[in-house]
């Protein structure tokens, strides 16, 4: 192995044959891994016949990982290979074992969609533009594999994947759960408990033990040692074939020692013991090289010379046996060896040499590089490093690295001196950190910022306020309530539109807890502000202080404001808690179409953080309207997203709506998962999501026509005061008072249909006054009861499932005073709608009825959108708003490839051939849209 600083870098052909002809070589050599080549090869099979998956091969340094990936590459006949290999020194560099694996084979990648295509470009470096979301790496990522094994299937191998840096884990990671479909095999050796570790739920892990003492004699044959000698090397080894080897030509540990020698420290000396025994004249610059890390071999001359460092058995191929080249990156063949190397310098001469390393890389594309090795030469504080460290964070967070930038910034805050400065790049850092989904980094960061002295009102909001935020996804939002609560005054004198977002995540979070003080306090802070209705934030701000007064009863006037206003937002979190006050006032419209949007965006950005937030939102509006199916779609989505980016809060609302939409479709397994969101809930403080699990049981026994049970469920959800979400006052209220009239406790009844009028008052809703009239009639007798049956289905068209509900109750009271042809005409209005939207607990009580009413049920065709799995009728719905494949897949975090296979399914049960047959069937089941061409720009709330 001859280098030159001059090498180019090697095609995507020739990285491939180096890699086989290295799996030969190991692959001959492997003994006592039968299970586990038998695994790899099955994984290989599945893939060539469509059925992706992986695995992670996790042991001790020398155990025989690499091996093991050698032996895949040498079965994948026909498979395109990728290899990375994560090295320590660029741990912190974001993307770096990404770069290694995709850019050999970008150039053969066609048909990848633009803003994937430009987030790859940017994030390697070969373009400028605005920094990629991760997830939308992480989609970019999974497309580029996908087009690729449109072609041959595809086996990529990450060895050492415990020094891979955390973006790229991430993004394999969201590969790893997407391969079902794919002809793709990811295979990752790492070490257990070393580096960032692959946090891959979704790839089975097999460990790899030490060999047995056959299969270790057999690897020791060729070696002159007695039986005894064999035994003993096993025992002090464990197995470990590295270590066999290493250690057979050495002398072994005194017999009769309590404990075998640490491994991993007898092998650091069996490695350097060999480095100086064989070449310690180049032990400098195998020192120079251990401290690089990168591989690259820009500027290591200049380094080398500065530090008068002669280069020649490098380029004479001395330190092959050390040392590997493939054309782009200088590695040490094991890990250990670079770490032995490396730490046999001293503290001063390991600093001595990164500032060498520091001052070689000059270029602007190294700019990080340098930082870095500023930061490891520092010993007290430096400024000077410290600000480079700063520059080097942004420009890498430019380019979707928070994990990089955390360090950084982490490594910047350690070398400075002054305190205030110090506790922003401290907050800096922990920004980067929650941006990356590192949470406990972050709150360490966070507690470390707190601590430092002199930092004024200024500093300390945004502390607070990111606080508030990880317990919000991840803690309680009484908590993060507590965070906020006393600097919302303080934002608003200082800066009332740049901290807009924090005063509406007051209120979301006061919606969440149920404190009615909450709108007290935002109808104090906000008089008197004059707030600009054609300026974003305060059209958010104005939203807030009516929604203030209205909970209050300070009968607000009609508010107007330019909608253009609100359609400039473009932050997704700000546009959905905008949202949930204006469907809390009433107007559902502007609520569903805040949500919409703010989704599109969040899809279109990548951001999965908001999305699964969002969604959640968007589920809960649908269930209002009682499209079940949607409403799963929504929270299933909303549920997985948010277990993907570490927002487990965000997760059990979601569980808690997919129980209530369980509860109302009759299925068996409502009631289990109901109680585990209810379990959940209490545990993290939750009560809005305890809200739902209360109300999915209440649900199912009250169509059950267990009354006394469901009135007992609803009443557990809490005090129906002016502090609970709009979502729970409008469907859970109206199902007490129904349950407290069937149990004959008409007072309570009375009271609680009194609280719904109270709240109903300031809002515009048809939904809220159908609602209200039902309760009404439910109250009434005679003549009366009928009137208000008859306002309640005429406001409440738009309504079905509740219309439905309407319809059946007037239906069992007609059928109670002997009248049925009537009775008849309503019970089928809602059996057929029932029936229609899924529910199938409400649809099982009206056939009961129709029956008791002397009217066979007669069974209805089943919708044909009600018959597709949740991804389905996602992937049906953008098939209607007139999205190609790929378009629909960029959307949805998917590959092309599984966005065809689930349409193929809907084809099949729907009984159509055509895309243009599924957009019609589409708009002939889903009325009301509320896109783009349905806005108004003037809104109104009452």
């Amino acid at each position: 192995m001859a280098v030159t600083a001059s090498a180019k870098s090697p095609v995507p052909a020739r990285h491939a044959r180096v890699v086989a002809g290295a799996g030969a070589s190991h692959a001959r050599r492997v003994l006592g891994r039968d299970h586990e080549l038998r695994l790899l090869e099955s994984l290989l099979r599945n893939a060539a016949q469509g059925r992706g998956g992986g695995v992670i091969l996790q042991g001790e340094p020398g155990i025989g990982k690499t091996a093991l990936l050698s032996c895949a590459e040498e079965r994948a006949a026909g498979f395109q290979v990728l290899r990375a290999v994560g090295a320590e020194p660029e741990s912190d560099l974001a993307y770096a074992t990404l770069h290694q694996l995709l850019l050999p084979v970008l150039g053969q990648v066609n048909g990848l969609p633009g803003p994937q295509a430009q987030a790859l470009d940017v994030l390697f470096g070969r373009t400028h533009g605005t920094p990629p979301d991760p997830f939308l790496v992480a989609l970019s990522t999974l497309s580029v594999l996908s087009l690729l094994a449109g072609e041959q299937p595809v086996l990529c191998v990450v060895d050492d994947a415990h020094w891979a840096d955390q973006p790229t884990l991430k993004t394999l990671a969201f590969v790893a759960r997407r391969l079902s479909d794919e002809p793709v095999v990811l295979v990752f050796a790492e070490r257990a408990d070393e580096g960032n570790g692959a946090d891959l739920p979704d790839l089975r892990r097999v460990p790899l033990m030490g060999l047995d003492r056959e299969s270790a004699k057999a690897l020791l044959a060729e070696r002159r040692l007695t039986g005894s000698e064999q035994n003993r090397l096993l025992a002090v080894t464990g197995g470990n074939p590295l270590a066999l080897i290493e250690l057979a030509g050495q002398p072994l540990p005194v017999e009769g020692m309590h404990e075998p020698p640490a491994l991993h420290d007898e092998l650091r000396r069996s490695f350097l013991a060999k480095v100086q025994a064989r070449h310690a004249g180049s032990l400098p610059l195998l020192q120079l090289i251990a401290a690089d890390g990168s591989g690259s071999l820009n500027g290591f001359e200049r380094a080398a010379a500065s530090l008068r460092v002669d280069t020649g058995p490098l380029h004479r191929a001395e330190l092959d046996e050390l040392l590997s080249y493939d054309g782009t990156r200088l590695v040490f063949r094991h890990p250990l060896i670079r770490s032995a190397i490396y730490h046999s310098a001293g503290a001063d001469r390991r600093a001595a040499i990164h500032r060498a390393l520091a001052a070689a890389f000059d270029g602007p594309a190294d700019q990080h590089r340098r930082a870095w090795h500023l930061g490891q030469a520092a010993v007290g504080p430096d400024e000077q490093a410290a600000e480079q460290l700063e520059r080097s964070a942004e420009q890498v967070a430019s380019r979707g690295g928070p994990a990089a930038a955390m360090a950084a910034l982490s490594r910047a805050a350690e070398l400075t001196a002054d305190d205030r400065r110090r506790g922003r790049r401290l907050w800096t850092a922990a920004h980067a950190a929650l941006h990356g989904g590192f949470t406990a980094r972050a709150m360490e960061l966070l507690d470390r910022a707190e601590r430092e002295p002199h930092l004024d009102e200024a500093d300390r909001i945004p502390l607070a306020v990111m606080r508030a935020i990880v317990a919000e996804f991840a803690g309680s939002p009484e908590d993060a309530l507590a965070l906020i609560r006393s600097w919302i005054p303080h934002v608003l004198r200082l800066d009332r539109r740049r901290f807009a977002a924090t005063v509406a995540m007051y209120a979301d979070l006061g919606t969440r807890t149920r404190r009615s003080e909450v709108w007290a306090d935002l109808a104090g802070w906000l008089q008197g502000i004059p707030l600009a209705p054609d300026d974003p934030a305060d059209a958010v701000l104005l939203l807030l202080r009516h929604a203030g007064q209205a909970r209050t009863d300070q009968n607000p006037a009609i508010v107007r404001w330019d909608g253009a206003a609100l359609d400039a937002l473009t932050d997704p979190i700000l546009m959905t808690m905008a949202g949930a006050v204006a469907r809390g006032l009433g107007d559902h419209e502007l609520g569903r179409r805040l949500y919409h949007d703010a989704g599109q965006l969040a899809r279109v950005g990548g951001s999965l953080g908001a999305l699964a937030w969002n969604l959640e939102y968007q589920a809960a509006d649908e269930l209002a309207r009682g499209r079940l199916g949607l409403a799963e779609a929504h929270a299933e989505e909303g549920h997985q997203f948010a277990v993907e980016v570490g927002q487990p809060s965000t997760a059990c609302r979601n569980r808690g709506l997919l129980a209530v939409c369980a509860a109302m479709r009759g299925r068996p397994d409502a009631a289990e998962l109901a109680a585990g969101v209810l379990a959940e809930a209490s545990e993290r403080r939750l009560p809005d999501a305890m809200g739902h699990a209360w109300r999915a049981l209440g649900l199912i026994e009250l169509a059950a026509g267990r009354y006394h049970e469901a009135v007992r469920h609803f009443e557990a959800i809490g005090d129906w005061d002016a502090g609970t979400p709009a979502d729970l006052v409008m469907g859970v209220v109206p199902d007490l008072v129904e349950a407290l009239v069937r149990v004959g406790e008409r007072d309570r009844a009375a009271a609680a249909a009194a609280r719904h009028e109270q709240w109903s008052r300031h809002t515009a809703s048809p939904e809220q006054a159908a609602l209200a009239a039902r309760c009404r009639a439910l109250l009434s007798t005679g003549g009366t009861a009928e009137e208000h049956f008859a306002e309640s289905l005429r406001v409440g068209s738009g309504f079905s499932l509740e219309h439905a509900r309407t319809h059946l109750l007037l239906g069992e009271q007609l059928r109670r005073n002997r009248q049925r042809v009537r009775a008849q005409h309503h019970l089928r209005a809602a059996a057929e709608t029932f029936h229609r939207l899924g529910a199938l607990a409400w649809e099982e009580r009206v056939r009961g009825e129709l029956r008791a009413a002397g009217e066979s049920a007669r069974p209805h065709d089943a919708s044909a959108l009600s018959t597709l799995t949740p991804q389905e009728l996602r992937i049906t719905l953008a098939v209607g708003e007139g999205l190609t494949n790929r378009e629909i897949a960029a959307q949805l975090f998917l590959s092309p490839r599984t966005v065809d296979y689930h349409l193929r399914k809907v084809f099949q049960k729907a009984g159509i051939t055509s895309r243009a047959e599924l957009m019609r069937l589409v708009l002939a089941e889903r009325p009301n849209g509320h896109g783009p061409a349905q806005r108004r720009r003037d809104r109104r709330v009452h």
